[in-house]
Order: structure tokens, then C-alpha cells, then sequence
């Protein structure tokens, strides 16, 4: 926490603190888990079950590649993995992508909530 986290909390009474504790950061494992849950979910999870199923077409490719002999099959099951990684890859980009705006989107909406309950009072 730095400065300016210390002096927002600082300022907030007894109930915004409440309500920043509930909606507070997660942690690695609570914003993965979070990619799970609302509209996204479906599409994260068919991009978790084709990492597992990229991973696994990577293993094979990789175990071909060194049980081959032959120069320019090798080449070929090493080009494969290479493409099966970096698609994996692409996957994981979009993912903490996914990510970011969950807390970016969190984040706004608390701010939200405090200028709505400042408005009432």
C-alpha cells in the first residue's frame, strides 16, 4: 500500500471501509477465478479447455520431434509445437486482458457507489 491508498483510507468512515474490504483486491488466484464467472464465462472457459487441449497436441508435437530422425520431419513437428505454444500464448494474452478490465471495470464501479452514497447524504 503507498502513500495515497493510506490517505483514501484515511478519509473514508466506518462503512466505506466495509465496503472497500468486501470489494477489495483479490489476489492472483481470486482474478483468475473471477474469468469463471459473468458474461465472459462460457468464452474463458472454451479458452481453458483449448489451452489444456493445445498443451497437450504441444506435447505430442514435441515428443514426435524428438523421437524422429529425419531432418526435415523434425523440422516440421518442431514448427508445429512452435505454432501450438505461441497460440497458447495468444490465449493467456487474452485472458489477463480479461483481467485487467474486471479490475479496471471493479474499480470504477466503487468509485460509482461512493459518488451515489455522497449525493444521499
Amino acid at each position: 500500500m503507498n502513500k495515497l491508498d493510506r490517505m483514501i483510507e484515511d478519509a473514508l468512515d466506518a462503512e466505506d471501509r466495509a465496503i472497500l474490504a468486501q470489494y477489495g483486491e483479490k489476489g492472483l488466484f481470486g482474478e483468475v477465478g473471477e474469468l469463471f464467472t459473468g458474461k465472459m464465462a462460457p468464452w474463458n472457459m472454451i479458452h481453458a479447455i483449448a489451452q489444456i487441449a493445445l498443451f497437450a497436441g504441444a506435447l505430442y508435437a514435441g515428443r514426435q520431434f524428438l523421437a524422429i530422425d529425419d531432418v526435415v520431419e523434425m523440422t516440421r513437428w518442431g514448427v508445429l509445437a512452435l505454432g501450438i505454444f505461441m497460440a497458447m500464448g495468444v490465449i493467456k494474452i487474452m485472458q489477463w486482458q480479461q483481467v485487467q478490465a474486471n479490475r479496471v471495470i471493479r474499480e470504477v464501479k466503487r468509485v460509482e457507489l461512493q459518488i451515489a452514497r455522497s449525493k444521499t447524504v
